[in-house]
C-alpha cells in the first residue's frame, strides 16, 4: 500500500521559522522473539537509519516490501547476526566498533549542519522513542510498506499517524501501526522515510487518522482525541469528531496562534491527552491522597488573598558587569488594582507563550501564607481545577537539603516529592517526559535550600538518565534544560536567595496580604461563639497597632490565638516585642504558673535554643542539623514546646530520618533577639554594630536584620511581667546594653539616612515605648519627609502616625510610590500638623471620593488644600491621563463618580478649587518617542489651566519626538502661560515651519528668559 499526499494534510509554515520535526514510532510490529532483538537494538538501527537519509538529501527511498532487507537497510547494511555479534563484543570489551564510530560521525555532520543553519542538532538522545505493545509473534510480522515524506509531517505539535488495520493472521483483535511526530529539528531534507507496517493491511479500507499515540485503538467511528500540542498551536473542533474510513484527512487542520481570539486560553483550549490506565490510576491515588491531607492545610480558616503582579527593575552601578542589583518596581495603590489576579488565574499563559515552558516566582514575606497557597492550589487541582496539567509534583525545598547524594530526574520527582510513590513509575515517567506541557512543578521555601553556590552554572541537559546532584536538577529546571514545557512555581521571600535569579523568571506574583474585611471573616472562622467574637473584635478595634499586625496572615492566627486566652480585663500589648512574649513564653512555659519560678534545666534548654535561633539567623538559615542537639532533653524541649518542629527526609530505601526547623521565622527572629540580650559575651557596642542603620555601602540583603533589631530594642526596654521578662530583668548586663542602645538612638542623624532606613529607625523607637525616647526622636525629624521607593505597610503607616502625632514640627510628606492602601493614606494627611503631601493623582481622587462617600466634607476640603504635585513629571501616558483628570475636576468641580445634585448639596465649588493645579511651577515631559506624540496632544490641551507654570522641559534622552504639527498646538496655548520663564524644545523633531509659528508666539510669553 503506498499513501500519496492528498491523503495527508498539508500543514501551513509558520513565517520565518524553520519547520520542525522527527519521528517517533510505537513498534508494535516489532516483536523481541520474532526479530531476535530486543527493542533497544531496533531502536538505536531506526535512529542510525533515520540519520543516515536525512544526511544523503535524497528525495526518494528505494521502496523496501522483504522485512530482511528492511533490517539490513536500516542497521546500514549489517545482517542482525553481525549486529547481535557486535553488540556482544562491545559489551564485553567496554570498546567501540566501526559501526559505532562511523554512526556517531554522521551525528557529528548532522550537527555541524545544524548549527550552519542556526539550527539545533538532533537530540543526543536519539530521534527514536517507542512504547512495545503486548501483541502475538504471529502478529508481528513485516510485509507491508508504507512511503511517507518528511515534510508531510512537519506539523506544529505531536502528531500520531495510524491506520485500521484488518485481523492479522492469529489474532483476535485489530493490530494498529502508529507513528507518532515530535519537533526536533528546525531544518528536514525531502527524503521518503519507509515504515513498516502489519500483516494484512487492506489500501481501500485504510484510513490515516491525527490521534495520540496509544497502545490501544478506539474502535471505528468512535470520536478521536487528538495529542496535545506544544505551546503556539490550537487543535481545531474538526479533529475531534468521529472518523470514517472514507473520511479525508484533509478535512482536520491545525489553527496557529494568530487564529486565536485575545480572550481564549491556551491550556483551556486544549484537548485531553488520552492516557494509559496505569496513569490514570496514578492521577487518581495522588487527588485523593491530596484531599485526604488535613495536617497542614485547612478549607474553613483559608481565605482567599489578591495576587499582585510584579515587575523588577535593575539598577546598574559602577561594577554593572559584574552584579546588576534588582528591585520591584512599587505600584501605588490604584496600579496595584490593575496588576491584581486570583490566584485561580496563576497559571494563566502569556501572550508570548512559547514551548519552552514558564518559570513562576510567589513571594511574599514571612507568614503571608506562601505554603498555604501552594497547598491551595494542589488541593483545588483534585477538586478538578487546573486541568491544564495531568501531574503535580510539590516539594518542600527544606527537604531537599541531602549534600552528596545524587539522583536522577525520575527518582526527583517520584520519591522525593510530596506525591505518593506509583509501582509504575517508569511508565509513568515516560508519559511525563511526552507531555511535558501537562506537568506542574512547585518548589515551596526556596529560601531553605541551603546550597546554592554557582547555581546557574547547572551541567544538566534534557537527558532524563543524567543522574545530577540535587542542585543541579533544581537549576535545571529552573533554566528550562530539563523537562522542557513544564511549568515550575518557585516560592519565596523578596529580596533574598531567589532575588538574584528573578531576571530568567517568566512571571512574579506577590501575596498582597488581608485585608479589613478579610480580617474579621477569620476572625468570626476562629471563634465560633458569636459572644466571644463580639469581644475579641471589640478589643482588637481598641488597639490599632494589633490590628494593624493582623494583614499578616500568620500574625493574624497568633492574636487570635492570644485573643482567646487573654483576659479581657488586661490591657493588649502594644509593640511587637510585648506580643511574641506572650506568644512565646506560651509555648516554652506551656502550664506553669506565673508565680511559680522555672525550672533550672528548662532555662538552661532555653538558652541553647537562642544561641541555635541566633546562628541560623547569621547564616541565613531556619534549619537545624542532628548535632545541634547535642544535649538529650534539648531536642524533645523543642519539639514538645512547637518551637521547632520536625519533618521526614524522604529518601527510598533508606531508614526513615528527620529534619529540623524552626516553626516559623518571627520566633526565630524572637529568640535571637533573646540571645543578644542574655548573653554576657556580647557587649553594648557589638549590639550598636549590630543594629547600626547608617551603611557607608548599601548592601543588598541589608534588611536580613530588621525584625531581629525591633525585638532587641524592644526587649532592652520591655517591663512586660512574664518567665522571660524575669529571666531578662535578672540580667547584670541589661542596663550597660540598653544605655548603649540608647545613646545610639539619639546620636543617629536623621537627615542622613535612607527613606527605608528612617522607617525602620522609626520603628525601633516605637518599640521602646519610652515617652523620653519618642519625644526626642519626634522634634528631630526633618520637616519633609519623602519615603518615595518605600512601601508603607499598614504596620508602618501606624508607626509613623504615632511619632508624628506627637511632634510639633509642620511637615509635608511624600507617599509616591509606597503601595500605600487609602486607609493609611487618610489617616497621614489628616494630621494637623501634616500641612502638604505629594501621593499619586489616581490615589488621591480615590481618597477625595471615599471621603464624600462617608460625608467626612471636612476632611475632604482639607485634604484638597494639603494636595501637591509641583514639581510635575510625566514619564508614562497614565501620568498625562490623570493629570488631564485632575485639571477636569478643577474645572468642573465635581469629583468623577459624584452626581451632580450629590455634588451641589455637599461640595461647593471653593471646595474643589484644588490649588494643586493653580501653583504647578514645574512640568517636565518625558515620555519618549513611543508616547510622545498622543501624550503631548492631551498635555497641550490642559497647559492653560496651569496658570502660574514657570518651567516647562520638553526634553527626554530618549527624544519625544514632537514634530512640526505638535509645535503649531504649542504655540496657539502661548498666550495662556504669562508667567513661563523657562521653556525647553530640546532633542526632539521640529523643523522650520513649526519653528517659525513658535517664533511668532514668543512675542505672548512676557516672562521668559532667554
Amino acid at each position: 500500500m503506498t499513501s500519496d499526499d492528498s491523503g495527508i494534510s498539508e500543514c501551513s509554515r509558520t513565517e520565518n521559522k524553520a519547520i520542525e520535526s522527527a519521528l517517533s514510532f510505537d513498534l508494535n510490529c516489532l516483536n523481541e522473539d520474532e526479530m531476535g532483538l530486543d527493542y533497544e537494538s531496533v531502536s538505536q538501527l531506526l535512529a542510525e537509519w533515520v540519520a543516515n537519509s536525512l544526511l544523503s538529501g535524497n528525495s526518494e527511498a528505494p521502496e523496501v516490501t522483504d522485512p530482511e532487507v528492511f533490517k539490513r537497510k536500516s542497521n546500514g547494511g549489517i545482517s542482525l547476526k553481525d549486529t547481535k555479534r557486535k553488540k556482544k563484543e562491545t559489551k564485553l570489551t567496554g570498546g567501540v566498533t566501526n559501526e559505532q564510530s562511523r554512526n556517531r560521525k554522521n551525528w557529528r555532520k548532522v550537527k555541524k549542519t545544524s548549527k550552519e543553519t542556526n539550527s539545533p542538532g538532533p537530540p543526543t538522545s536519539g530521534i527514536v522513542t517507542f512504547t512495545p505493545l503486548q501483541i502475538t509473534p504471529s502478529a508481528a510480522q513485516l510485509s507491508h510498506i508504507v512511503q511517507f515524506p518528511v515534510t508531510n509531517f512537519t506539523v506544529n505539535g505531536n502528531t500520531t499517524i495510524f491506520t485500521h488495520c484488518a485481523h492479522a493472521p492469529g489474532t483476535s483483535g485489530t493490530i494498529p501501526t502508529a507513528f507518532q511526530v515530535f519537533q526536533t529539528f528546525t531544518t528536514v531534507p525531502q527524503p521518503v522515510i519507509n515504515f513498516p507496517l502489519a500483516n494484512n493491511v487492506q489500501s481501500s479500507n485504510s484510513a490515516i487518522v491525527i490521534v495520540p499515540s496509544s497502545n490501544q485503538v478506539p474502535p471505528s467511528g468512535m470520536a478521536v482525541t487528538p495529542s496535545s500540542p506544544v505551546a503556539g498551536t490550537v487543535v481545531d473542533s474538526a479533529m475531534t469528531s468521529p472518523v470514517t474510513p472514507s473520511a479525508p484527512l484533509g478535512s482536520q487542520s491545525v489553527l496557529q496562534e494568530s487564529d486565536m481570539g485575545e480572550q481564549v486560553t491556551l491550556e483551556k483550549t486544549l484537548p485531553a491527552v488520552q492516557k494509559p490506565k496505569e496513569v490514570e490510576d496514578c492521577i487518581k491515588n495522588m487527588k485523593a491522597a491530596l484531599l485526604q491531607d488535613k495536617e497542614f492545610f485547612s478549607e474553613s480558616h483559608y481565605i482567599q488573598v489578591p495576587l499582585i503582579q510584579k515587575q523588577i527593575k535593575i539598577k546598574t552601578g559602577k561594577n554593572n558587569a559584574k552584579s546588576q542589583e534588582k528591585e520591584f518596581v512599587i505600584l501605588d495603590m490604584t496600579e496595584r488594582k490593575k496588576a491584581t489576579i486570583f490566584p485561580s488565574q496563576i497559571f494563566d499563559p502569556p501572550k508570548d507563550l512559547t514551548k519552552e515552558g514558564r518559570v513562576i516566582a510567589l513571594l511574599g514575606n514571612a507568614g503571608m501564607g506562601k505554603s498555604t497557597l501552594v497547598h491551595k492550589l494542589c488541593r483545588d487541582w483534585a477538586k478538578g481545577e487546573f486541568q491544564q496539567f495531568d501531574f503535580i509534583f510539590r516539594f518542600e525545598c527544606k527537604r531537599l537539603n541531602l549534600p552528596g547524594k545524587s539522583f536522577g530526574l525520575q527518582k526527583l520527582l517520584f520519591e522525593l516529592s510530596q506525591s505518593p510513590l506509583s509501582e509504575n513509575a517508569g511508565r509513568i515517567f515516560r508519559f511525563v517526559l511526552r507531555n511535558p506541557q501537562r506537568i506542574l512543578i512547585m518548589f515551596d521555601g526556596f529560601d531553605d535550600f541551603q546550597d546554592m553556590e554557582a547555581f546557574l552554572q547547572s551541567p544538566a541537559n534534557n537527558s532524563t538518565k543524567e543522574v545530577l546532584s540535587i542542585k543541579d536538577l533544581l537549576s535545571g529546571l529552573f533554566q528550562k534544560k530539563l523537562l522542557i514545557g513544564s511549568t515550575i512555581l518557585f516560592t519565596a521571600r523578596p529580596k533574598e536567595t531567589l532575588n538574584q535569579f528573578l531576571g530568567k523568571v517568566d512571571k512574579i506574583f506577590e501575596l498582597s496580604g488581608f485585608c479589613h474585611e478579610d480580617i474579621e471573616h477569620y476572625m468570626s472562622v476562629h471563634f465560633r461563639d458569636n459572644s466571644q467574637y463580639d469581644a475579641a473584635k471589640k478589643k482588637l478595634e481598641k488597639n490599632q497597632f494589633l490590628h494593624s499586625l493582623c494583614h499578616t496572615p500568620l500574625m493574624c492566627k497568633f492574636i487570635c490565638l492570644l485573643l482567646e486566652k487573654f483576659e479581657m480585663d488586661k490591657e493588649l500589648p502594644m509593640t511587637i516585642t510585648g506580643l511574641h512574649l506572650h506568644i512565646v513564653s506560651q509555648r516554652l512555659f506551656n502550664n506553669v504558673p506565673m508565680d511559680l519560678p522555672t525550672d533550672k534545666t528548662q532555662t538552661e534548654n532555653i538558652l541553647k535554643l537562642c544561641q541555635l535561633a541566633w546562628k541560623g539567623i547569621q547564616d541565613h538559615k531556619s534549619l537545624l542539623e542532628e548535632n545541634d542537639f547535642k544535649c538529650p532533653t534539648l531536642k524533645e524541649f523543642s519539639l514538645k514546646s512547637g518551637v521547632v518542629t520536625q519533618y521526614p527526609l524522604n529518601c527510598s530505601g533508606e531508614e526513615k530520618l528527620f529534619g529540623h526547623t524552626f516553626s516559623d521565622l518571627l520566633s526565630q527572629d524572637f529568640m535571637g533577639a533573646l540571645h543578644l540580650s542574655l548573653v554576657r559575651g556580647i557587649k553594648g557596642k557589638t549590639l550598636v554594630k549590630l543594629i547600626h542603620l547608617q551603611q557607608k555601602k548599601k548592601k543588598p540583603h541589608q534588611e536580613w536584620l530588621d525584625v531581629v533589631r525591633r525585638f532587641l530594642v524592644g526587649l532592652l526596654f520591655q517591663n512586660e511581667e512574664g518567665h522571660l521578662s524575669r529571666l531578662i530583668m535578672k540580667h547584670e548586663d541589661l542596663e550597660t546594653k540598653k544605655d548603649a542602645i540608647l545613646e545610639y538612638i539619639k546620636k543617629v542623624r536623621l537627615s542622613e539616612l535612607l527613606s527605608n532606613r528612617l522607617l525602620e529607625y522609626c520603628h525601633c523607637v516605637y518599640e521602646t515605648k519610652n515617652e523620653d525616647v519618642i519625644q526626642h526622636v519626634a522634634k528631630n525629624l526633618p520637616p519633609e519627609l519623602s519615603f518615595r521607593g518605600t512601601c508603607l505597610a499598614p504596620l508602618d503607616v501606624f508607626v509613623l502616625q504615632h511619632l508624628l502625632r506627637v511632634s510639633n514640627t509642620q511637615f509635608i510628606l511624600d507617599l509616591q510610590e509606597t503601595g500605600i492602601n487609602l486607609l493609611g493614606m487618610k489617616r497621614l494627611v489628616e494630621l494637623e500638623n501634616v500641612t502638604a503631601f505629594r501621593a499619586s493623582i489616581a490615589d488621591t481622587i480615590s481618597l477625595w471620593e471615599h471621603l464624600q462617600q462617608t460625608h467626612s466634607y471636612d476632611l475632604l476640603k482639607s485634604t484638597i488644600q494639603k494636595f501637591t504635585i509641583n514639581p510635575f513629571k510625566a514619564s508614562q501616558y497614565t501620568d498625562v491621563e490623570y493629570l488631564s483628570l485632575l485639571v477636569k475636576i478643577y474645572k468642573e468641580k465635581k469629583l468623577p463618580m459624584s452626581t451632580s445634585s450629590s455634588t451641589t448639596n455637599t461640595c461647593d465649588d471653593e471646595v474643589l478649587d484644588i490649588p494643586a493645579v493653580k501653583d504647578l511651577r514645574k512640568l517636565e515631559f518625558a515620555l519618549g518617542a513611543t508616547c510622545g506624540h498622543p501624550g503631548f496632544s492631551q498635555l497641550v490641551d490642559i497647559l492653560p489651566a496651569f496658570e502660574r507654570l514657570q518651567h516647562l522641559d520638553l526634553e527626554t534622552l530618549t527624544g519625544n519626538k514632537i514634530g512640526d504639527k505638535e509645535a503649531e498646538k504649542l504655540a496657539l496655548v502661548f498666550p495662556g502661560l504669562p508667567f513661563l520663564e523657562m521653556l525647553n524644545l530640546s532633542q526632539n523633531c521640529i523643523g522650520d515651519r513649526g519653528a517659525e509659528k513658535l517664533a511668532q508666539a514668543f512675542p505672548s510669553l512676557t516672562s521668559l528668559k532667554f
